[in-house]
């Protein structure tokens, strides 16, 4: 049985209600079956309902003359309290197989040698119905490294901005201003809403409005450490502390995603055909003078192999992972990968399956004193449990529909000292200079060393949890703040382990293979120390439990960093957006190389990890997509 290690992320997250939800409306149409969905003359078939597929195939289906068709192999959970609910987020669904693909890694050398969970959403609307809520964008540096990269203006922050924008409808909730934000800064936000956000998208975005203690003195001791708040994170520079949006209908106190949002407002359409339960396995090529052209779908649906028709285009939209193993199942990817499966190349494009980038986190917890409220009371407390599960399901606000949501984006300048920062800086000289890297990597590289010297770009990221981790104990509160690597120098990989379209790809993170990162979030973890032992921060606690307070040296440090760091399941850059020459896999439009009409559309294509959460952006890919296609349709 493998030891595995899940995201630090969701595990933070349980609480013990389980209350009823809102009925949302959503006129489910019978699901056709598998051989009435292969009958079908489509115009556009997608493959995978997660996040982008559910988001463009829905847009798609608005043009009455196209026929639509989407392949997903999870199912539509509708009203379902496990995913609906904010106070459990992805606690039940991430690492349950209902809902959650559930992979894991290789062993990862440098992380203990430990099968590291790498989570992705199996079911309709894919991780946006399993995720951590938040909302958030990257800065404009980061998106106009993208439109570097790419070489085409269309990827920059003004490019993607009307996208990002048309995916969000963005609720303002009734709050006190969050701490360290004046009246002023309030004002000015409030006035330029209308040219940084959106109002009128399927994806119901707001703010919390619930401050615990642990938050207001982590946000002030933050900016008496000299890290600000930052009034408005999604206009472009989203370095500072703030308060994250999530994407949770505060109307409703629902998760607000892309079946819900998307889907169920377009379900009805007699164009709009979704087949859930069934897995697609092979993408079939006809030659053509101008290069292969996507025309079927081979997908199995109980045990039965089927193949659907597409006349126009066959998007990819099955994720980080799934979506380079099916190109490599379909004759796409690196040709000695394939022979070696024994697949017949049929476009050699050695980025499939590289360039895998992911977050990657170190935890601290405290012991807090007696008296002080936290979610944990949801733990510790079993009639005030009660009470708030009888409020949710009466009106579904208090604690049950509600979150943690302090975060702060830091810059390597931040957390450590000009003479420290140069010891890394050169750390990173070194390694991102190695022979054999691809001139995709080496652009990467040039870009992360530009933002770790200049600090215009988030390094780290902190997320606080007013919750517990690791040994809680009840009656006690205890309050949990991550710290993740943003832009990480290690690369993996993932590809097929066998020609079984079935089986699961054999996924490399690389963790830590770099000494530049794990000299980082060494960093990282000396400053949460240096947080807990700050006023009003410090003024709340009774004890750090984890590390363990005795861990003192850096082979200590380094070795809980090892023992325990997870990723934040933000997985990124396996089919990049990049010239085919440096190791990219689609063009400008999206379009693998050497193909007709297969376009990818999902997180995959990031030519660069952002130092941001990867809903929103996903999203905005799938817009902006949708608006290409709008033009050809």
């Amino acid at each position: 049985m493998l030891a595995v290690t899940r995201s630090l992320l969701p595990s933070l997250l349980a609480i013990v209600a389980a209350p009823g939800v809102w009925s949302i409306a959503c006129p489910v149409p019978a699901t056709p079956s598998p051989s009435s969905f292969a009958a079908t003359a489509f115009d556009y078939i997608v493959i995978g309902g997660g996040t982008a597929g559910t988001a463009l195939s829905a847009r798609l289906a608005e043009n009455p003359s196209a026929v639509v068709g989407v392949i997903e192999a999870g199912i539509l959970h509708l009203n379902d309290p496990i995913l609906d609910v904010p106070g459990h987020l992805a606690s039940s669904g991430v690492g349950n197989k209902t809902y959650d693909w559930d992979f894991v890694s290789t062993p990862q050398v440098n992380a203990g040698g430990r099968n590291l969970s790498l989570s992705r959403g199996k079911l309709l609307g894919g991780s946006s119905g399993i995720n951590g809520l938040a909302w958030d964008r990257a800065s404009a540096t980061e998106y106009d490294a993208w439109a570097t990269i790419a070489g085409d203006k269309n990827w920059s922050w003004s490019g993607l901005l009307p996208f990002l924008q048309k995916a969000e409808n963005f609720s303002k909730t009734p709050a006190d201003p969050f701490p360290g934000i004046s009246p002023a800064e309030a004002a000015e936000v409030e006035a330029d809403l209308p040219h940084v956000d959106g109002f009128s998208g399927p994806i119901v975005a707001s703010l919390n409005s619930l401050y615990f203690d642990t938050v207001t003195n982590v946000t002030v001791t933050l900016n008496n450490l000299g890290i600000q708040t930052n009034a408005e994170p999604q206009g472009g520079n989203t370095t500072g502390v703030s308060n994250i949006r999530l994407s949770l209908d505060h109307t409703q106190g629902v998760r607000s995603y892309a079946a819900t949002a998307y889907y169920c407002s377009h379900a009805s359409k007699p164009n709009y055909h979704v087949l859930t339960g069934a897995q697609a396995t092979k993408i079939i090529f006809s030659k053509t003078r101008y290069g292969l052209t996507a025309t079927r779908v081979q997908f199995i649906s109980d045990g039965q192999q089927y193949t659907a028709h597409a006349s126009k285009e066959i998007v990819l939209s099955a994720g980080t992972i799934q979506t380079p193993q099916l190109l490599e199942l379909s004759g796409i990817g690196n040709s000695t990968i394939l022979k070696s499966k024994n697949i017949t190349p049929l476009i050699d494009l050695p980025g499939v399956g590289e360039s895998f980038q992911e977050h990657f986190f170190a935890a601290a917890q405290w012991q807090l004193r007696p008296g002080v409220q936290t979610f944990g009371i949801l733990r510790n407390n079993a009639t005030f449990a009660a009470e708030q599960q009888a409020q949710y399901a009466a009106d579904h606000t208090g604690l049950l529909a509600a979150t943690d949501s302090l975060t702060a984006f830091l810059t390597l300048q931040d957390i450590v000292s000009q003479d420290r920062l140069q010891e890394l800086l050169s750390i990173f000289d070194q390694e991102a200079s190695a022979p054999g890297l691809s001139g995709l990597q080496q652009q990467q590289y040039a870009l992360q060393r530009e933002w770790f010297a200049q600090g215009n770009v988030p390094a780290v990221e902190l997320i606080l949890w007013s919750k517990g981790l690791i040994n809680v104990e009840q009656g006690e509160s205890y309050a949990v703040i991550l710290g993740g690597l943003m832009h990480p120098v290690s690369r993996g990989s993932t590809h097929i382990a066998s020609c079984d379209p079935l089986a699961s790809p054999a996924i490399d993170p690389k963790y830590l293979s770099q000494n530049f990162d794990t000299e980082v979030l060494l960093d990282v973890l000396k400053f949460l120390q240096k947080l807990g032992q700050s006023a009003p921060f410090s003024d709340l606690v009774t004890v750090q439990t984890n590390p363990d307070p005795t861990a003192q040296t850096d082979d200590e440090l380094l070795a809980y960093i090892r023992a325990s760091s997870a990723g934040g399941d933000h997985l990124v850059g396996t089919a990049a957006l990049a010239p085919q020459a440096s190791g990219g896999v689609v063009d400008g439009s999206l379009k693998v190389y050497g193909t007709t009409n297969l376009r990818i559309v999902d997180a995959s294509v990031f030519p660069i990890q952002i130092g941001a959460h990867s809903q929103a952006t996903v999203y905005a890919i799938a817009e902006k997509v949708k608006f290409c296609l709008l033009k050809t349709m």
